[in-house]
């Protein structure tokens, strides 16, 4: 049923095999444990995979109120004076779009995220350069990686394509995977912002397991059963 639909509920499952509502609780239990589910409050969800990346176009139509709700949360862990990673997704560009013009250095691999921080001539930006990828409108590859090493980086602001509770963070190309793997050693302090449809989404490479994550900043519509299990496992979600 999962196959064909986003979640299911316990009452309707009990109702439709004709077995209590606690027989259905411990199948889902069981499911869960093998990872073949998310079991949340009153039901399940499904793990869903993510294989092909999405031109960032479409993902910039994409739960726009969840992303700037997003970018204003992380507002709150910026200081000025810092140096700040911003890669190159589109809750990563939202978070661009509302930085105030105080004195940072704002390090990326964003073609788009340049464009925001033109005006704002207190913030230092720096190009990661590198290999241009026309779908994501990322610079990525070798040049990018090794450009990170010249600088000391307070907070890395990073995005993914899904995000599983049992291996963590993923995403659908893999040069997107290796430049976030190239940053975290360099990085104080990982900030995952993450919003609530990636959530039991499994893409093709996996970068970045939960203890990776300083700090997991996601929107309010998320499934609280999900954050619960993020709690547990000892990320701190926002």
């Amino acid at each position: 049923m999962l196959e064909t639909q986003p979640s299911l509920r316990t009452i309707e499952l009990a109702k439709k095999f004709d077995v209590t509502d606690e027989t259905i609780r411990r199948d889902l239990e069981l499911l869960d444990s093998e990872n073949k589910l998310i079991r949340t409050h009153g039901g399940a969800l499904r793990i869903e995979k993510r294989v092909h990346d999405i031109p960032m176009l479409s993902r910039l139509k994409e739960n726009r109120d969840q992303k700037r709700e997003i970018a204003r949360k992380a507002l709150e862990y910026i200081k000025e004076g810092e140096t700040i990673l911003i890669d190159s997704g589109s809750t990563s560009l939202a978070l661009a779009e509302i930085l105030p013009n105080i004195k940072l250095t704002v390090i990326t691999n964003g073609h788009d995220t340049i464009t925001p921080l033109m005006e704002k001539d207190n913030i230092t930006v720096v190009s990661t350069g590198g290999m241009l990828n026309r779908r994501s409108h990322s610079f990525v590859g070798a040049v990018a990686n090794a450009s990170l090493r010249r600088f000391p980086i307070d907070k890395m602001f990073f995005s993914c394509n899904g995000f599983d509770l049992e291996r963590g963070a993923s995403e659908a190309v893999e040069l997107h995977a290796e430049f976030k793997e190239s940053a975290f050693p360099l990085c104080t302090c990982k900030i995952l912002l993450c919003d609530s449809s990636k959530f039991g989404v499994r893409s093709a490479r996996f970068f970045a397991d939960l203890s990776a994550c300083d700090i997991v900043i996601t929107d309010s519509s998320a499934d609280p059963s999900f954050i619960e299990k993020l709690v547990a496992a000892g990320v701190v979600v926002k």
